[in-house]
């Protein structure tokens, strides 16, 4: 049996006092090679988005001063590498990395860091509605509440993971993949459940996505939390079905 527990911490990411589940207006920080002329930026203002410019070398202050609800790196790949990478080291506030180029590898970015990534051709339709969908998967918990279950320690405020004591880093996919398994204590997620629920895609919505994605998150959480990756005692496959986590 898992516990749910307050605790005392400090947050790397301060949500804005505005912010409830999602924000009524999402509050987005827009890094631009153009600044405010981007028409990135009047795209999403069209679509509801309340959207901020960083300033030149004020990206950190801007994601840290609790006035942003999501960082939107809108640059060519190396720069947004570089700034992904730099708001990684203090902050864990949402970020979405809208890529200039349409050739460029997103797996990198999602490795990295990244809530979601997209490439060049993408609707401002579309990228609105990621935005959005990355706040509802990045709900605030409560402050301080902490998932433990044996040897595994997930603070979801922090969004960080410890695993007998010891920090483990986790992209946001795994972490909300192990997060999911933790709280349903020993009981059985099917791929089905984890796309919907940590990716986002619905059957009904026609974007159900490919169930190997969970089977690939799966091994690489396996490989960072066993002792013997192919003989798993704490992340069980269930065949036919999906995977279940025992402490």
């Amino acid at each position: 049996m898992h516990a749910v527990e307050p605790v005392a911490s400090q947050l790397s990411y301060r949500p804005s006092p505005t912010s409830g589940p999602v924000p009524v207006v999402p509050r987005v920080l827009v890094v631009a090679l153009e600044g405010g002329r981007s028409s990135l930026v009047e795209g999403l203002r069209d679509q509801g988005l309340a959207v901020l410019v960083a300033p030149e070398g004020a990206l950190l202050q801007q994601a840290e001063s609790g006035a942003v609800d999501l960082v939107l790196l809108h640059t060519d790949g190396p720069r947004a590498r570089e700034d992904l990478a730099l708001l990684r080291t203090v902050s864990a506030i949402p970020v979405v990395v809208a890529l200039r180029e349409g050739r460029t590898s997103l797996e990198g970015f999602l490795e990295g860091g990244a809530d979601d990534c997209v490439a060049s051709g993408v609707t401002r339709t579309e990228l609105a509605a990621r935005i959005r969908a990355v706040l509802r998967r990045r709900q605030r918990p409560a402050a301080g509440e902490v998932l433990r279950s044996g040897e595994f320690v997930l603070d979801l405020a922090r969004h960080v993971f410890l695993h007998a004591g010891e920090v483990v880093h986790l992209p946001p996919k795994e972490f909300g993949l192990l997060e999911l398994l933790v709280r349903r204590d020993g009981r059985v997620v099917t791929r089905e459940e984890a796309l919907e629920l940590v990716w986002s895609h619905r059957q009904d919505s026609g974007r159900m996505g490919d169930p190997t994605t969970v089977d690939v998150h799966v091994k690489r959480l396996r490989a960072k939390v066993e002792m013997d990756p192919a003989n798993p005692r704490h992340l069980l496959t269930v065949r036919g079905l999906g995977y279940r986590f025992e402490p």
